[in-house]
């Protein structure tokens, strides 16, 4: 200090405050310790300057200065200019010291700053400004600047203490990519300013290009989703019939709906049937003109087209989703990502459960990200609710959606991310109210406990208690072999699935601290975790909601590939969810140097491009075994006088009449006197069917083939005829089948 200026103290009343004063090069002293003993010749009064001798305080204004530099120096200390009308200090309030409401660089602003009034009598609201220094401006000379550490916060137990502990675990992980140096630059560039909105991970300092609340969209953007909607619907119906081998779970799918319009309710093959809600099977049951005795291929097929409606309005949900967030092209990439995803496709052309379901998911979502930018009422609380309603039709078409609604909310409910806890504990109390509707349905309908027996094997199934089919099951094949092998018919859905899995991992770990929310929407935030106190950015609520819908979907595919049972659906939550995500990362690379973008965007057509390709290889070629099979039992086989063998699981479904038995051996089929025996070559290499390739092999030598049927997905589908064998050995099924 120096003898000329008076030196301002500002104290920070809290335990251990460290005291550091400027010098006469502008340089910062060495810091001291102050206690918090009785007042000598500085008076502890907390929001007030005071000087030495005990004088009312002046505010020097530096002269010469840049209006800048000037801001900087005069934000570093409370206006001392605050005393009584008598010129003295009012003394210290007895009690112990205020202790400040937050911790680290942004410090929540006290209750008399926010009410307006003063800590004291007699003084006026204290002035605080910038925390830090701009680099290359001097501290103001004279002044002493005292700091503290910041109180510890008592961590709470219960969901309160969950939230900590993943806060924890997200500043480990964030820590980790600081300290390598790979990602450590690309990690700084989104978090080096404080209270940057979220939005700016996708745009930096570009301005939002998202949907914005009350603008309609242009005819253009409109006229270019119908046309995608239209192209997807027509890659999934272009020979839909022969492009993929009938599916086991078609067959029952589709008995289960005849069982619906027979009256009957849930029925598998005339057993109750509650492993999956009704509502997607009473869809189905709507385009059955007249009930059937039983299952046949082509009826089967027949119900096939019932999913494109799924696919359309699954491909306009991708689009509108995105443009929440996304500029218009962006969008559409999204969405032409979902109608060219050789994965989605495959499931999207046959009879099953997942477009359906994913119906709701999106429907429900997009609901969800309208609310987020919606003003507080009665609009918003109304799509809170309707988004929760659709949440809960996904989970009554197929309980496995509730892994990628019920863990969103769950993390919105303890981390209070995307939406407020209340309001996400609506979201979910209407999901959950609407299965509940369909499960007292069960109990008036006397159908409760075939249901609570069903629907509890099923749960224990999906959180890996029991694993009798999927990946990670005792006799199925490796995931990274089947990976191998559908390489070249899904390998741009895996491309896509592990670039978009990235982008979101690195989007949830830089935008974790700006997804939280307190107080009321458009209000200023209090607390200064929260953004700063400044206002919410366009966009930014509805970011926060996708992020944290995608972190729940990711971890919950990855726990049920870890530990659950995983089948090949199963990654069908995540395909079409990283498609909307897609629409993210092609946003986020076209705003990167212009070598990048390039690169970027010409890989993205390029992945489009293949797509198609592999779209085309596929629908030019027929994989319809099980067809040809039907049409030469039913024109060759006598089933009132012939017994077959079945060395698979599929074809005992479609063949009505006939004394079907299992295969493993000649030996089953000696025992059965079955004089004929199915088997499917790709399917046993796989280890999906009960015979092995070496039993096939046997076969080949020791008997003739009378049919044989080749497609891509069972390969070849032998028909054996045990009453000729080439061996010399004893003949089976020659005599009376009875």
């Amino acid at each position: 200090m120096t003898g000329g200026s008076a030196p301002l103290i500002r104290l920070d009343p809290r335990p251990t405050p460290r005291v550091r004063t400027a010098g006469p090069d502008g340089r910062w002293g060495r810091s001291e310790t102050l206690g918090w003993g009785p007042p000598s010749a500085v008076e502890a009064v907390p929001g007030a300057a005071l000087r030495v001798d005990g004088g009312t305080a002046t505010r020097p204004r530096p002269g010469g200065l840049r209006p800048h530099d000037q801001r900087a120096r005069e934000s570093y200390r409370v206006d001392p200019e605050r005393t009584d009308p008598h010129g003295t200090v009012p003394p210290v309030p007895d009690g112990p010291a205020p202790r400040s409401n937050g911790t680290g660089r942004h410090r929540a602003t006290p209750a008399h700053r926010r009410s307006g009034g003063a800590p004291f009598p007699g003084l006026g609201p204290p002035v605080h400004r910038r925390r830090r220094l701009p680099p290359g401006a001097a501290p103001p000379l004279g002044r002493v600047l005292v700091t503290a550490p910041g109180p510890q916060r008592h961590r709470p137990g219960g969901i309160a203490g969950i939230e900590w502990r993943v806060r924890d675990l997200l500043a480990v992980l964030g820590t980790f990519l600081l300290v390598h140096r790979p990602t450590a630059g690309l990690v700084r560039r989104f978090s080096r300013v404080p209270g940057a909105p979220l939005t700016a991970v996708l745009y930096g300092t570009r301005p939002f290009a998202g949907a914005l609340p009350g603008r309609r969209p242009s005819p253009v953007f409109v006229g270019s989703t119908l046309l995608l909607v239209a192209a997807a619907v027509f890659l999934r119906g272009f020979h839909q019939d022969t492009a993929y081998e009938m599916f086991m779970d078609e067959v029952q799918y589709a008995d289960v709906a005849n069982s619906f319009t027979r009256g009957d309710g849930p029925q598998l093959f005339h057993a109750p049937f509650f492993l999956h809600p009704p509502l997607a099977f009473l869809y189905f049951s709507r385009f059955i003109s007249a009930p059937q005795a039983s299952m046949t291929v082509e009826f089967v097929l027949s119900l096939r087209p019932a999913v494109l409606l799924f696919a359309a309005a699954n491909t306009a949900l991708v689009v509108a989703c995105a443009r929440r967030v996304t500029p218009r092209w962006a969008a559409l990439v999204a969405g032409a990502f979902y109608a060219l995803d050789p994965f989605v496709i495959r499931f999207d052309s046959r009879l099953m459960l997942e477009a359906p379901m994913l119906f709701g998911v999106l429907a429900g979502l997009l609901l969800l990200l309208l609310a987020a930018e919606a003003p507080t009422g009665r609009r918003r609380w109304v799509l809170l609710v309707a988004g929760g309603l659709l949440w809960g039709l996904a989970i009554t078409t197929k309980t496995n959606a509730g892994l990628v609604t019920g863990l969103p909310l769950l993390i919105m409910m303890v981390c209070s991310w995307g939406l407020r806890r209340r309001e996400a504990v609506t979201v979910f109390a209407c999901e959950i109210g609407f299965y509940l509707c369909y499960v007292l349905w069960t109990l008036v309908t006397g159908r409760f406990l075939g249901w609570a027996d069903q629907t509890l094997g099923g749960v224990a199934r999906a959180i890996g208690l029991v694993k009798e089919t999927g990946f990670n099951s005792a006799n199925s094949p490796s995931f990274t072999s089947r990976i191998a092998a559908n390489l070249t018919l899904t390998g741009t859905s895996y491309a896509l699935i592990a670039s978009a899995s990235v982008f979101a991992a690195f989007l949830v770990l830089l935008s974790w601290r700006s997804l939280r929310l307190r107080g009321e929407p458009g209000d200023r935030f209090a607390d200064p975790r929260d953004l700063g106190g400044r206002v919410r950015a366009p966009g930014e609520n509805a970011l926060g909601v996708l992020a944290c819908w995608v972190a729940g979907v990711v971890g919950a595919i990855v726990y049920t590939f870890g530990l659950g049972e995983v089948e090949e659906q199963t990654f069908y939550l995540l395909a079409v969810p990283l498609s909307v995500v897609a629409g993210l990362v092609v946003t986020r690379i076209a705003r990167a140097r212009r070598w990048v973008a390039t690169a970027g965007l010409a890989a993205v057509a390029l992945v489009l491009v293949a797509s198609v390709a592999i779209w085309w290889n596929i629908r030019s070629q027929t994989d319809d075994t099980y067809r040809d099979f039907s049409a030469w039992l039913f024109t060759t086989v006598d089933p009132k006088t012939t017994h077959i063998a079945l060395g698979e699981h599929t074809a005992q479904f479609v063949m009505p009449g006939y004394g079907v038995f299992p295969f493993h051996d000649v030996e089953d089929a000696r025992r059965s006197n079955s004089r004929y025996g199915v088997v499917s070559t790709q399917l046993s290499e796989l280890g999906l069917a009960d015979l092995t390739p070496a039993t096939i092999a046997e076969l080949d030598r020791r008997y003739p083939v009378v049919f044989v049927a080749h497609g891509r997905t069972a390969g070849d589908l032998k028909v054996y005829d045990f009453s000729r064998p080439l061996d010399g050995s004893a003949p089976i099924g020659s005599g009376p089948q009875g």
